[in-house]
């Protein structure tokens, strides 16, 4: 289908992620997919939608593959098995306008406009109607949509902290929009404004209560802890990452891993430390191969795996447990085994994980000159690794935190982000990568490198005279 305007394409789109019809509100099916432009007039139908609406995020153009490696694949720490593979281009920084997958621009747009028709459905409330189920829903919908900026603005923006967000960023969308919409792109602060206000609201209205492949309040407020980390805004990092962790620690259902449980945890189809994951079934699913899970399994596609510059690092501590959910299978090719929950065809998808939030502790503290407290946040992460080690206060810098946040999180798509919004180089020195195909400046770059961005497509860009090019991307 041909696109004629920036949200165009949204709705017919819609119903390519299920085998069901458009008779949503008809069978009141809650799998399926809703009509964006169809009112809502019940809670339950208000559910409905939600529950379409985390479909979306399964689908593997979205969280279940693409926004999973992708910043993974433009990083160090993992790379593409081959030139051809479905990693190559990210991995390679071999994009452009015209072929860029739309995906990255129209799944967290079609996000948008669900939860914004969620969002309208309980404007119609007073405050005295709000029960705890619709606060729940709104909630909801509020921080998915500020997930979903916050996905389009770290692909399509400048790291706010390069120019304290005075770029362009995406266009802001929380207004039902007219068939014939044509919006300019918001600054990158702009965009990450809106998250915050998102995220703050929903924050006042979210259950605590465990709630598997959904978000919830500690779901929240982690990602409103990274945006904070991600603006440089490290005072409202810290204090938001670390209250969130003291109300974890009030209760035994989140928590970190122990090191005893650490290898055996992903292979669970939900967890401890999981405050947003989401949940794959077989049964409902045509397209596994295309899932994360399959293209980091050797036996699956053999997409992408661990890099030497990543194996260089996890070995340095032969005793670090997270060896142990790597399969080092011959040279030069070593398997990350995070999404094998219950088996690499079709895996749960860890999103938002505790693990996160010590870490952003640790690093906002470190920028706020607070070594006692980064310590004692780094020496969770390290020392259940490894009981035997810790880290002093004077070992421990931004450069430390960044090393933990490289052997933790690898894998859930951090590397690329963690080093452009810190001013670091991504530097890919190992042997294994050995393609023809890269060159000096896609072996060793920063923030000054213009593709660090993806260019807006150029299907958007000719549909809508108002929508500006990222620079660089001229053709």
């Amino acid at each position: 289908m041909k696109r004629i305007y920036l949200f165009s394409a949204i709705t017919s789109l819609l119903f390519l992620f299920s085998g069901c019809g458009n008779d949503w509100l008809d069978d009141m099916t809650p799998v399926t997919q809703v009509e964006t432009d169809k009112s809502l007039n019940t809670p339950t139908e208000a559910e409905y939608a939600l529950n379409g609406i985390y479909t979306v995020f399964r689908n593997y153009q979205y969280y279940g593959a693409r926004q999973t490696y992708y910043a993974d694949a433009k990083g160090d720490d993992m790379q593409a098995r081959g030139d051809s593979k479905r990693v190559a281009k990210y991995y390679l920084f071999s994009h452009n306008p015209v072929d860029v997958p739309s995906s990255f621009w129209s799944y967290p747009y079609i996000i948008i406009r669900n939860t914004n028709n969620v969002i309208r459905f309980t404007d119609g409330f007073s405050e005295a109607e709000m029960t705890s189920t619709l606060k729940d829903i709104r909630g909801q919908a509020l921080t998915i949509r500020a997930m979903a900026h916050f996905d389009l603005v770290k692909v399509f923006g400048i790291p706010y902290t390069k120019d304290n967000g005075a770029s362009l960023g995406v266009p802001v969308v929380t207004e039902k929009l007219e068939y014939n919409a044509q919006l300019p792109r918001n600054t990158v602060a702009e965009v990450y404004a809106q998250i915050i206000d998102d995220l703050r609201e929903a924050a006042g209205l979210l259950s605590k209560s465990r709630n598997d492949g959904k978000v919830n309040w500690f779901a929240n407020q982690l990602l409103l802890a990274r945006a904070y980390l991600y603006m440089g805004l490290d005072t409202f990092a810290y204090r938001t990452a670390t209250d969130l962790i003291a109300e974890a620690e009030k209760g035994s259902t989140y928590k970190l891993f122990t090191n005893k449980e650490y290898a055996a945890a992903w292979k669970q189809s939900t967890g401890s430390e999981y405050f947003y994951v989401i949940l794959n079934d077989a049964a409902e699913i045509s397209d596994s191969k295309e899932f994360v899970s399959y293209l980091m399994h050797r036996s699956g596609y053999d997409d992408i795996s661990l890099s030497t510059d990543f194996m260089k690092l996890i070995k340095e501590d032969p005793n670090d447990v997270r060896i142990k959910i790597i399969e080092q299978y011959k040279t030069d090719r070593d398997y990350l085994k995070k999404y094998e929950s219950p088996d690499y065809k079709v895996s749960n998808i860890p999103v938002l994980r505790i693990s996160e939030a010590y870490l952003i502790a640790a690093e906002a503290a470190v920028k706020l000159g607070d070594k006692a407290n980064a310590v004692t946040y780094l020496n969770a992460i390290v020392s259940r690794a490894n009981p035997e080690m810790s880290v002093t206060e004077e070992e421990v810098d931004l450069d430390r935190v960044l090393l933990e946040r490289r052997k933790e999180l690898v894998g859930e798509g951090h590397r690329f982000y963690d080093a452009m919004r810190n001013g670091k180089k991504i530097v890919r020195a190992g042997k294994s990568h050995s393609s023809a195909l890269l060159t000096p400046e896609t072996r060793e770059f920063d923030w000054n490198f213009y593709k660090i961005v993806l260019p807006i497509p150029q299907s958007e860009l000719n549909a809508n005279p108002q929508m500006e090019q990222n620079p660089g991307y001229g053709i």
